[in-house]
This record gives C-alpha cells, structure tokens and sequence, in this order.
C-alpha cells in the first residue's frame, strides 16, 4: 500500500531517496522533459520542499518495501487559483510480476485520488513510462 513519508523520514533517508528519483529523472523522455537536465539544484529545490514544516505543496510516497517512489506535487493555477495535483515522477524500485504490477497501479491510484481530493484538488496530472 503506498503511504505519505513523514518529513522525518525523508531527511533520515534523503541520500537512498535521491539516487532512486536521479534514476527516475534520467530515465525516460517523459521524467527528462519534466527535470530538465536534473542538476543538483532541482534535488535541492525537492527536499527544502520535502522537509519545510510551512509548505506542504509537495510529498512523497513509498510502497511497502520502498518498491515504488512517487513524487507528488500540488499547484495552483494563477488564472483560475483551482488546485490540481501532478504525479511528478514514480519509479519502481525493483521489478515485480505482472499481477503485482496492477494490483499495485490500482492500490496506488485510489490512495492518489482519495489525497488529491482531500487537499480540494480539482483534478490529477500524470505522466509514466512505467508498464503499468
């Protein structure tokens, strides 16, 4: 099941996280496109978002074992100041069966969705080159 990591937890296992979100970035078209040329800035830019007690804008989730990472992200239109959240990247850590693979996907986006509501979001962006 995937769960919100704590601010604590982050900062305890920033470095494990990091790699696993370098690889992530780097990995396809997709991820590529979002992060830019994933300089040491944009993981800079991450964690103060991870760990800042007064911002709660970004978050991230792990699934049981850390199989999976996802970074999630709400933003705030300046035009219409409605919510949405983006799945800004999410990464398995291993590979796992197909039955696994949907089980996982499905468990993943009622946890998402249910978040996204709870925060007032009006909708979900998402992008994976993942084999869901």
């Amino acid at each position: 099941m995937l769960k919100l990591l704590t601010q604590e937890d982050v900062k305890e296992n920033w470095e494990q996280y990091k790699v696993i979100l370098e690889q992530a970035f780097t990995s396809s078209e997709g991820t590529y496109i979002m992060a830019g040329e994933g300089s040491e800035d944009i993981y800079k830019v991450i964690y103060n978002k991870l760990t800042n007690p007064f911002s709660h804008d970004m978050d991230l989730w792990s699934e049981g074992e850390r199989d999976y990472l996802v970074l999630t992200q709400i933003q705030v239109s300046d035009i219409t100041e409605k919510q949405t959240l983006l799945l800004f990247s999410a990464t398995r850590t291993e590979e796992v069966d197909k039955d696994t693979l949907i089980e996982r996907y499905y468990e993943a986006y009622q946890t998402i969705s249910k978040f996204a509501r709870e925060k007032n979001c009006e909708g979900m962006y998402c992008y994976s080159d993942l084999d869901y």
